[in-house]
C-alpha cells in the first residue's frame, strides 16, 4: 500500500515568493524519505556523541565555567606569556552553554547536545535536499555528500553549532515559502545573533545573504522590491543587533581581525588548503565533481544568481580547510535544483515497511545514547596525561611550564587556573612575538634555547620524536626526568 502524499507548496526559484512560481507542485515527504530522514538524524546524534577530545574545546568549556564564576573574559587568563593581553572569547555563548551542561548534568550533558545539534544537520540538511529535488535516492546521494566536509573536520568544537544555523539560513533563503522562509524580518536577526555569539563563520552567513541579493539583482529582481527587500531588510536589522554583544564593535570585526593574521594563519592546519591526500580534500574534490556534473548535465538551468553564490564559497574551501563545512552546504540547493524533477514519484514502499524502518533507526539512535552515558566523557588518550601526571607528582605544577599548543589544551581543561600554559590555539589574540617564538621552539630552529631562557621556562613536556626533544636531550640546560612511548618531561639542571 501507498503511502498517503502530502501536499506542498511550489517550490519557487531562490528568492521568489511561492505564489508567482507558477503551477502548484506535488511533494512527498513520506515513504522512503523519513527512513532517510531518521537515518541522517541518527547518523548525527550517534557523531556528536563522540567522547570529548578536541584540544580546542577543552579550554572552551574552562571559558564557559570562568563566565559562570567571574563574568565575561576581557583579558587572557589561561598563559603566562600574555598576561593581561586583550582577548575577545568570540564563543562566549557556546562556552557558556558547555559551562552550564557540564556543571548541570556533567559532561555526558554536553555530549548529549552535540549529539542533537549533530541530529539537526542531519536532518535539516537532508529535508532541504529533498524538498528542492523531488528524489528521495537522489537527495540522499546530495545530502550524503555535502555532509562529507563537516564530518571529516568533525568536533565538538563551536563551529558545529555555526554549521546548524547556517543551514536554517539556508531554509529561510532557499525555501521561501516555508515557516522560516515566511518570516525573514524575524528569523534572520535572532539567527544571526545567535550564530555571531557563538562562532566567526557568521560572517559567512553574512557573505551569502549579499550573494544571493547580487544574483538575484543580475537575474531581475532588484533588492528594493518583493520578498528581496524583506530578505535585505532582515539581513540590515541582523546586522544592526550582532553589535549587542559583550564586546561590542570588537566582537563583530573578530575574523577581520583574525585573517589579518594571514602570515601566522599559514602556519595552521585548518587554515591551510585542503590536500586532496586527506580526507577532508578528498570529500571536497567528490563535491566540486558533483557541482561541476551538476552545471553541465543538470536537468535545470543553473541560474546568474547560483553561481554568484557558489563559487565565492567554492573558492574559500580551496582556501582553507576549515571552510570545507560550508561551502558544500552552500552549494547543496543548487545542484539540488539542477537535478530537480517536477514532481517527487509516489512512494511504493508499503507504509508498514517505512514505520517499521524508521522505528529501528531510532531505537538504534536510543541505544546509541544509552552506550554513551555509561562511558567516559572524555577522551584524552592524543594528550600527555602520563608526563603531566609525573609533573604534578614532583609538585612542578604552576612552573613556568612548556608544552605544545594542542597539549596546552588540556592543561587549561585539567589544571588551569594554577597551571598557565605557553600558548594554545587561540592564535587570534597571543602577540605575534609569543607565536613566532613557538614555532621556532616547535621546529627546533637555531635559537631555542634562548626562547626558553627569555620565558624563563622550568619545565618542559613535550613528545619524544621531535626536533626539540633531541635537542634536549643534548643540552647539558636541560634533564630528562620522565618518558615513556611517547612524550617526555625535562627540567633545568
Amino acid at each position: 500500500m501507498s503511502a498517503t502524499p502530502t501536499l506542498e507548496r511550489p517550490v519557487a526559484p531562490a528568492g521568489l515568493d511561492a505564489a508567482t512560481s507558477g503551477a502548484p507542485v506535488t511533494t512527498r515527504g513520506s515513504g522512503l524519505g523519513w527512513v532517510f530522514t531518521a537515518f541522517f538524524g541518527v547518523f548525527g546524534w550517534a557523531t556528536g556523541l563522540a567522547k570529548l577530545s578536541d584540544n580546542s574545546f577543552f579550554w572552551h568549556l574552562r571559558t564557559g565555567e570562568y563566565i559562570l564564576d567571574h563574568g565575561i573574559p576581557h583579558h587572557d587568563v589561561f598563559s603566562y606569556t600574555a598576561p593581561g593581553a586583550k582577548w575577545v572569547a568570540q564563543s562566549w555563548l557556546a562556552e557558556l552553554t558547555y559551562a552550564l551542561l557540564y556543571r548541570g548534568i556533567g559532561g555526558i550533558g554536553i555530549r548529549l547536545f552535540v549529539g542533537a545539534v549533530g541530529a539537526g544537520i542531519g536532518i535539516i540538511t537532508y529535508r532541504l535536499a529533498l524538498r528542492l529535488v523531488h528524489d528521495r535516492m537522489v537527495a540522499c546521494g546530495l545530502t550524503a555528500a555535502a555532509l562529507a566536509g563537516i564530518y571529516t573536520v568533525w568536533s565538538e568544537r563551536p563551529l558545529l553549532i555555526g554549521v546548524l544555523f547556517l543551514v536554517v539560513l539556508l531554509w529561510v533563503v532557499e525555501v521561501p515559502e516555508s515557516i522560516v522562509g515566511r518570516h525573514p524580518l524575524v528569523v534572520v536577526p535572532v539567527l544571526m545573533w545567535l550564530w555571531a555569539n557563538t562562532h566567526g563563520t557568521y560572517q559567512l552567513g553574512f557573505a551569502y545573504l549579499g550573494l544571493h541579493l547580487l544574483g538575484r539583482w543580475l537575474d531581475g529582481s532588484p533588492p528594493w522590491t518583493g520578498r528581496e527587500r524583506r530578505l535585505l531588510t532582515g539581513a540590515v536589522v541582523a546586522f544592526a543587533v550582532v553589535f549587542v554583544n559583550p564586546y561590542g564593535v570588537e566582537l563583530v570585526t573578530f575574523p577581520i581581525d583574525l585573517l589579518s593574521r594571514g602570515e601566522i594563519l599559514s602556519h595552521i592546519v585548518e587554515w591551510k588548503s585542503p590536500d586532496f591526500r586527506q580526507a577532508w580534500g578528498i570529500a571536497l574534490a567528490v563535491w566540486i565533481g558533483i557541482y561541476v556534473f551538476a552545471l553541465a548535465r543538470g536537468r535545470n538551468r543553473i541560474t546568474r544568481r547560483d553561481l554568484v553564490v557558489t563559487l565565492p564559497m567554492l573558492f574559500l574551501a580551496l582556501w582553507a580547510v576549515r571552510n570545507v563545512a560550508i561551502a558544500p552546504l552552500i552549494c547543496l540547493p543548487v545542484v539540488a535544483r539542477a537535478f530537480a524533477r517536477d514532481h517527487e514519484r509516489p512512494s511504493e514502499t508499503s507504509r508498514r515497511l517505512v514505520v517499521a524502518a524508521v522505528a529501528v533507526i531510532v531505537v538504534a539512535g536510543f541505544l546509541i545514547g544509552f552506550e554513551a552515558t555509561k562511558e567516559a566523557t572524555f577522551d584524552t588518550s592524543t594528550f600527555p596525561v602520563k608526563a603531566l601526571n609525573h609533573v604534578q607528582r614532583q609538585q612542578g605544577l604552576g612552573t613556568r611550564l612548556l608544552t605544545n599548543d594542542a597539549a596546552a589544551g588540556y592543561v587549561i581543561l585539567r589544571y588551569a587556573p594554577a597551571q598557565k600554559v605557553f600558548i594554545d590555539d587561540r592564535y587570534d589574540m597571543y602577540p605575534s612575538s609569543v607565536i613566532y617564538d613557538y614555532f621556532t621552539l616547535s621546529s627546533g630552529r637555531t635559537g631555542w634555547s634562548r626562547i626558553l631562557d627569555k620565558y624563563r621556562i622550568e619545565t618542559i613536556v613535550w613528545k619524544r620524536d621531535t626536533p626539540l626533544a633531541s635537542l634536549l636531550d643534548e643540552s647539558r640546560v636541560w634533564r630528562r626526568v620522565y618518558g615513556d612511548g611517547v612524550d617526555a618531561v625535562w627540567v633545568r639542571g
